[in-house]
């Protein structure tokens, strides 16, 4: 087994068991649930930042290289706001409403999924390429989805796209985008990283911590009773992340043909591949920060994921093996 592969065989086990934790912890009165919302506000915020920062530094950025980031972005987007105009479908209720945009919108893309899917097929290239496809998404996540969570977060009108997008650039919960825009300069600059954050082993702590602490919470916030209620969501969500984004992924790929740098071969696959993985940990985290229906955020995002490796993932082998 190669070291890559014994990280997230690892990293596998700590989410199941972190959630497993989270979960029999509030069962059992011994931690309480609304420590998974703290939990998950400093995961979302400050963990994050920290891993964004730190990667998007680390990662030499060219020319280039610019199409899979921006791919990832227009996906985020169009995803989001068709899986809002669908929501009505699915509930009737704001909250879920909104949850549903999030939930079909972000979808879990970093080492935890996505990346390490195009590692399985495609070894380190896929690797690198599925964490250059992850470059932006703090800026999308801040200036688009925090501002959507924080509309239908709350039963009254919140203001102009406009308004909330300016009230949210100077939230606290919005760090994670200065961060990420100092190191995007950084790395333009060829500004090297410190050779300690390598050598200490600064990256590997950061993730076998936040991630851990990330699923705790989602284990805190989890009741099994939700999931039955919310049948026809989940239905719904698996239509949307698993065939609407297989959908919209290929004909981003194809609108690339358009312009001086289409997408062929590996990045054509890696565009794919990403575009219909389960919903993100970070939704779970967004629904947290703004108090946006964070328990159904927890069943969403467990069964969603469950779908994905019993359901989707053997197709995807079968297709790009």
């Amino acid at each position: 087994m190669s070291p890559l592969a014994q990280k997230f065989v690892i990293t596998a086990a700590a989410v199941v068991l972190a959630t497993a934790a989270g979960y029999l912890g509030r069962r059992f009165g011994w931690v309480k649930e609304r420590v998974g919302e703290a939990i998950m506000t400093f995961v979302g915020v400050f963990g994050y930042a920290a891993v964004g920062f730190l990667s998007v530094w680390g990662t030499p950025l060219h020319a280039s290289d610019a199409v899979l980031p921006l791919m990832a972005v227009a996906h985020v987007v169009v995803m989001t706001c068709l899986s809002l105009a669908l929501a009505g479908f699915a509930t009737q209720d704001r909250g879920e409403r909104g949850l549903f945009a999030v939930a079909g919108g972000v979808g879990n893309n970093g080492f935890t999924m996505g990346a390490f899917v195009l590692y399985l097929l495609y070894g380190e290239a896929g690797m690198g390429l599925g964490n250059l496809y992850c470059l932006l998404f703090m800026p999308v996540a801040v200036l688009f989805i925090f501002p959507l969570a924080r509309h239908f977060a709350s039963k009254q009108r919140q203001g102009s796209l406009a308004s909330l997008l300016v009230r949210n650039l100077f939230d606290w919960r919005s760090i994670g985008l200065p961060l990420v825009g100092v190191a995007i300069v950084l790395s333009a600059l060829g500004v090297p990283r410190p050779p300690q954050i390598a050598a200490w082993h600064v990256m590997d702590a950061l993730v076998y911590t936040i991630t851990p602490l990330a699923f705790f919470g989602i284990g805190l916030r989890l009741h099994i009773t939700h999931v039955p209620t919310l049948w026809r969501v989940l239905i719904g969500l698996a239509i949307v992340r698993f065939a609407l984004g297989a959908a919209v992924g290929v004909a981003l790929s194809w609108l690339t043909w358009l312009t001086p740098w289409p997408l062929h071969g590996l990045r054509w696959n890696v565009n794919v591949v990403e575009s219909f993985v389960p919903t993100a940990v970070t939704m779970v985290a967004v629904a947290n920060m703004f108090s946006l229906r964070p328990r159904e955020a927890s069943a969403l995002f467990v069964v969603n994921t469950v779908m994905y490796l019993v359901l989707v993932l053997p197709v995807v082998f079968w297709i790009f093996g």
